[in-house]
């Protein structure tokens, strides 16, 4: 077989075969539950902007954040507070679309690193591979608070830190006392590293098991948090231990399907066929894109970080893109158009 023919569309038959996967087998990265979460896929980058206009939200459900997890499943009076959110991926970010009601925002503390957790802000927990475990001052997981200044906080090997590289955030008023957030994070595995984050954040991929929940710590009149509301049920014992263990967290599944019906189409593979040369590669890159239904489509090469290095719009038959200005490394390459989604890594000398 040549060369050729193995690139051919790689990335369309890895996402069938993880779709089967996840509809077949009862596994995936390791057992999901019955109360797992799955994500979708967005095949465009999402715009943190509060907005929430992207095309994935309107492809998944609200999910509630309605257990009290301090005090311990107290009453809240009517008004008081509502919350509910959306998760979405692609290979660079985990997204959340958070919809807040509360009568009252609080940020009384000017210290970012003090009592953080006494603000309203809103808390991602965050088990990049569902190791579980203690992670109190140690990156085995993330408690990111997320406050009202886009400050985000976590309790990590290093201290209290601000990670405000780690997470994008925006939150936009759309009713009274009512806040949309949208939410963008980084995802890094345990070997996290302040002087050198990037080498341990983890690319993203279809059928990846996580472990997730989400948190709204509410203050109104005072200068302490007043109640401390969860997306995932808790025991009185252990209401508030999220913060230091991730042994609750919610399984979260990277959702496969919506990568299935935007690369493949309603096309066999011998009909869409991609192919990104050479790779590596040192001045430049080709693509060629063939099939019975051509169109036009972007490219866009990202750091391993998320930042957008080149983006040009593409004709068929075939293009060729120069990299000269980018320094050896490895990237992330995107093509899509209305029709399909391709991501491929990409190695500069």
């Amino acid at each position: 077989m040549k060369l050729s023919s193995l690139k051919l569309n790689l990335t369309i038959r890895c996402g069938l075969l993880m779709a089967l996967s996840v509809i077949l087998m009862p596994r995936v990265s390791g057992q999901t539950q019955k109360d797992t979460l799955f994500a979708v896929y967005s095949p465009t980058p999402v715009v943190i902007d509060g907005s929430g206009e992207e095309s994935c939200w309107e492809r998944t459900d609200w999910h509630p954040i309605d257990q009290v997890w301090i005090p311990y499943n107290a009453k809240m009076a009517p008004g008081d507070f509502a919350g509910k959110y959306k998760v979405a991926w692609d290979s660079l970010y985990l997204y959340l679309l958070v919809e807040i009601i509360d009568d009252m925002l609080s940020d009384d503390h000017p210290d970012p690193l003090n009592n953080y957790w006494e603000d309203d802000c809103l808390e991602v927990f965050i088990d990049e591979d569902r190791s579980m475990g203690y992670h109190l001052n140690n990156n085995n997981a993330f408690a990111y608070h997320i406050s009202l200044s886009y400050d985000v906080i976590d309790a990590t090997a290093y201290g209290a830190v601000n990670l405000k590289n780690n997470v994008v955030a925006c939150m936009d008023t759309i009713a009274p006392n009512t806040y949309l957030w949208e939410v963008a994070v980084k995802i890094y595995n345990d070997k996290f590293n302040l002087s050198n984050p990037e080498a341990s954040r983890v690319i993203l991929t279809a059928g990846k098991l996580m472990g997730f929940a989400l948190a709204y710590c509410d203050n109104d009149e005072t200068t302490r948090r007043e109640n401390f509301i969860g997306s995932i049920y808790m025991t009185q014992a252990t209401a508030n231990d999220n913060y230091k263990t991730a042994d609750y967290f919610q399984p979260l599944v990277l959702s496969v399907k919506e990568i299935l019906s935007h690369s493949l189409s309603g096309h066999s593979d011998a009909e869409k066929k991609v192919t990104i040369y050479p790779n590596p590669a040192r001045e430049k890159i080709r693509i060629r894109l063939t099939g019975k239904d051509q169109q036009d489509f972007r490219c866009e090469i990202r750091s391993l970080n998320g930042s957008l290095l080149i983006s040009e719009e593409c004709t068929l038959p075939e293009n060729e893109i120069s990299i000269t200005d980018l320094p050896p490394g490895i990237y992330m390459v995107s093509l899509f158009s209305d029709h399909f989604f391709v991501t491929e890594k990409l190695i500069l000398l």
